[in-house]
């Protein structure tokens, strides 16, 4: 829902820019980015470059390594027209490992943002701790229970289960 081309616009035109992720409801802009990415040599070219990140982290007893990558190289990017400000491309390889197993997950952006990969990298990674705490308000705090249909009471409702929530009451 995110990486519209009228977000984009809104975005630049308030002097922001954007890194959005590319699903596959974007199919042929997903699919160009993934392929040029994860082609070999284009990844070895950025490593060597230094438009290339490596983090590793343990976390939910498991080993995390992310890599990413970020290229102003789209002048092949047939669709780069379409969206104000199109500046870079890239993408977030995560490698899991646990008990001995590994898998691997894949995400790839769009962006406004010139190469910068440590940027790029914190952008990525917020947007996700925005989603885990989104996560949290929806499981934890049952927001998505909640059916009042009254705007400001919603949003009152809402304050009232963080205060009980944070203040260690159990929360109704």
């Amino acid at each position: 829902m995110g990486t519209q081309t009228a977000i984009a616009e809104k975005i630049r035109s308030k002097r922001g820019d954007y890194v959005l992720a590319l699903k596959e409801n974007r199919k042929n802009l997903y699919e160009d980015v993934r392929m040029f990415l994860n082609e070999e040599s284009e990844k070895k070219k950025l490593r060597k470059n230094g438009k290339y990140k490596k983090t590793v982290e343990k976390a939910h007893g498991q080993i995390e390594i992310r890599e990413y990558y970020q290229t102003e190289e789209i002048r092949w990017l047939a669709q780069k027209k379409e969206w104000k400000g199109l500046k870079s491309i890239g993408m977030e390889e995560k490698t899991i490992q646990k008990e001995g197993r590994e898998r691997k997950e894949w995400r790839y952006y769009i962006s406004s943002l010139k190469e910068d990969v440590e940027l790029f990298r914190r952008a990525v990674r917020g947007h996700w701790s925005v989603e885990s705490m989104h996560w949290h308000l929806d499981v934890t705090l049952k927001e998505d229970a909640n059916t009042t249909l009254d705007k400001q009471a919603a949003e009152n409702l809402n304050i009232i289960r963080k205060w009980w929530r944070y203040s260690g009451q159990i929360c109704p």
